[in-house]
């Protein structure tokens, strides 16, 4: 295995289609912090970009020169974190289903960018799963036996494997996978 630049990973993921944007958020999230007795688990600025490395410049920028509190608690920068959602997000679906939800409800909420902001989310057009595995034990990792990973990242506790779902026949047998130290995720 070799490490892979920003660079590499950047282009290493889903080209986007014409209506695909990616999010890319500033978190707070620490396991000191967690182990400390603090929550901060938190989201402290979104962006929505189709440029991956200019979105990673401008959070980079944010969390150097701002100090961040949550719940009173100040953060260490170590503490602060970027993150994207792994798969591209389709905006014109996002849009099509905040606008409807925006008619249904503006007497109660009419705060329309939240609603947009609240449907990115879930208007994500899946192309790749991420297994989360927290284990380094070889018996776990036999359960993913035939399963063409295009990507293994090592995290402390185990590891991020990146399968496209272009590579699978049958992708929801990924969610057959019994194993309480592996969870797949599409985000």
């Amino acid at each position: 295995m070799r490490k892979l630049t920003t660079k590499e990973y950047f282009d290493y993921l889903p080209k986007l289609n014409k209506d695909e944007i990616y999010l890319l958020y500033l978190i707070s999230r620490d396991r000191e912090a967690k182990e400390m007795g603090y929550s901060i688990d938190k989201i402290l600025f979104r962006i929505k970009e189709t440029d991956l490395e200019r979105g990673t410049r401008i959070l980079q920028a944010i969390r150097e020169n701002v100090e961040f509190q949550v719940k009173g608690v100040q953060l260490k920068k170590e503490w602060v974190k970027i993150m994207h959602v792994l798969n591209p997000v389709n905006y014109a679906k996002a849009s099509r289903r905040a606008v409807m939800r925006f008619v249904e409800n503006c007497h109660e909420n009419p705060n329309i960018e939240a609603i947009f902001d609240s449907e990115l989310p879930r208007s994500v057009d899946f192309k790749v799963f991420m297994i989360d595995v927290d284990s380094k034990d070889k018996k776990v990792l036999e359960k993913l036996k035939g399963i063409k990973a295009r990507l293994a990242i090592t995290t402390q506790r185990g590891f991020h494997i990146h399968v496209w779902k272009d590579d699978l026949e049958r992708p929801e047998n990924l969610f057959k996978i019994v194993d309480e130290k592996i969870e797949i995720k599409t985000r």
